[in-house]
């Protein structure tokens, strides 16, 4: 970027100011990697995914500036870091780690909520490539829009949720069918471990969706000395402690919950596909623990009358008053938003799903480097003036509408299109266009 001539209209264009951005950003990163020419291309390599918006190399090497006439060159050193034998995607992920810690120490919460979520990654046409898994997906729906079985690779992330910004805390792409693979349950474990690593005296609360009731998985929780808040789907036997008789009576979860008090109620504002529903919801809760075990554990039921509708969550939080109660289920729905960071990393995003390159440490390394890109988007959106943020999303296509959102996607084709007209300022610098009676080249 500092080969553009910075004259006439380039300066009204952020460039200083996001490369400026996006070396900070990364700073955590390259402190991890083993020399000079490594660090700059790890920075090129995040700003080209952006300017992309793809993790193709060739579509990376096209979002950054150049002075050769075609993109080869460029192309040839992010294949050569993506291949390099001087580090792995370790050192990356440290990175990654280390953006979590600094931006945690930056906005000193008073503790920290953790979604867990175990994502598959479809590689659709995949036979060959190393470790491809099966895999189940939902989105898109089979033909009469059930589940479907599709060759692809499973990843598992966890993410601070309860920050103005997400961080990640764990990341791992993986395959069933490698020798390094031992379990699911072995990588949910170690997103736990690594997080209360990171964060050895901070307060942690994880939640997550049905997939992690296990009681395998309270146990790993107690562990590391964590909250949880998991939603149950599980109709297991459960002991419920009887005041009268002074002893601990065993019972189906589903019986429990179904004439549990509902003490508490209020209002809740629900999103979906840019439609906002208002619903009431009831708040019950009983202490309950798994038979065989001395963890003292809670029962959350939110029953929505309107739809006849139960969510049960099982806490290891202490819940005994109505705000225990409110605290527990507002925490329980910041969960959702791992899922809107997945979706930004694999659809109209960064197009995560399209990774190309044939083994798996090549994969990994270029998913730690789409994480980092949209981690970047999401900084930019927290970190910047408002009204410098609203002039990207102007830039990107924000209609001015009441009905815009003011989400990732826009804020990424802003940011985009001022990398891309850097770019292309850049190169016609070196190679003007061949008018009529020039030559080419």
């Amino acid at each position: 970027m500092d080969r553009i001539p910075q004259t006439g209209a380039i300066d009204k264009l952020p460039v200083v100011e996001l490369t400026t951005t996006l070396e900070r950003f990364v700073e955590p990163v390259l402190m991890h990697l083993p020399e000079k020419r490594l660090r700059e291309v790890a920075k090129l390599a995040v700003q080209g995914i952006i300017g992309g918006q793809s993790p193709l190399v060739t579509q990376m090497a096209r979002g950054v500036a150049r002075e050769d006439e075609t993109i080869w060159p460029m192309a040839k050193r992010m294949y050569r870091f993506i291949w390099n034998e001087r580090f792995s995607h370790r050192e990356l992920l440290k990175g990654l780690y280390g953006i979590a810690q600094r931006t945690v120490a930056e906005h000193a919460p008073s503790h920290l909520v953790v979604a867990l979520d175990p994502v598959n990654f479809e590689t659709p046409y995949t036979k060959k490539l190393e470790g491809v898994s099966t895999v189940m997906k939902s989105t898109p729906p089979g033909p009469k829009g059930q589940k479907r079985l599709t060759p692809g690779y499973p990843a598992m992330t966890a993410t601070v949720v309860n920050l103005p910004e997400p961080v990640v805390t764990y990341a791992n792409w993986f395959s069933y069918v490698t020798e390094d693979f031992v379990s699911e349950n072995r990588e949910i474990y170690r997103s736990i471990r690594i997080t209360r690593a990171l964060f050895p005296h901070a307060e942690l609360r994880f939640v997550a969706d049905s997939g992690l009731d296990d009681q395998k998985i309270f146990r790993q929780m107690a562990l590391v000395d964590a909250e949880f808040i998991i939603r149950a789907c599980h109709n297991r036997k459960v002991e419920v402690y009887n005041e009268r008789l002074d002893r601990w009576e065993e019972e189906l979860l589903d019986d429990l919950t179904a004439t549990v008090p509902l003490v508490m109620r209020l209002q809740v504002a629900f999103t979906h596909a840019r439609k906002v529903r208002v619903a009431d919801i009831a708040l019950g809760w009983l202490m309950i623990r798994i038979p065989g075990t001395e963890q003292i554990l809670w029962a959350l039921v939110a029953h929505e009358a309107e739809l006849d509708r139960d969510l049960v969550l099982i806490t290891n939080v202490p819940i005994h008053t109505t705000r225990d109660a409110e605290t527990v289920y507002t925490e329980w729905r910041f969960r959702p938003q791992i899922e809107h960071t997945y979706r930004f990393d694999q659809e109209d995003g960064l197009d995560v799903e399209d990774v190309r390159v044939q083994t798996m440490e090549r994969m990994r390394r270029i998913f730690v480097l789409i994480l980092l890109a949209a981690l970047f988007v999401y900084h930019i959106a927290h970190t910047w003036p408002r009204h410098m943020v609203l002039w990207l999303r102007r830039l990107g296509g924000k209609l001015g509408r009441p009905s815009d959102r003011d989400g990732p996607y826009v804020l990424l084709a802003g940011i985009r299109a001022v990398l891309i007209s850097a770019v292309t300022l850049s190169f016609v610098a070196e190679h003007p266009f061949p008018r009529l009676g020039d030559t080419c080249g």
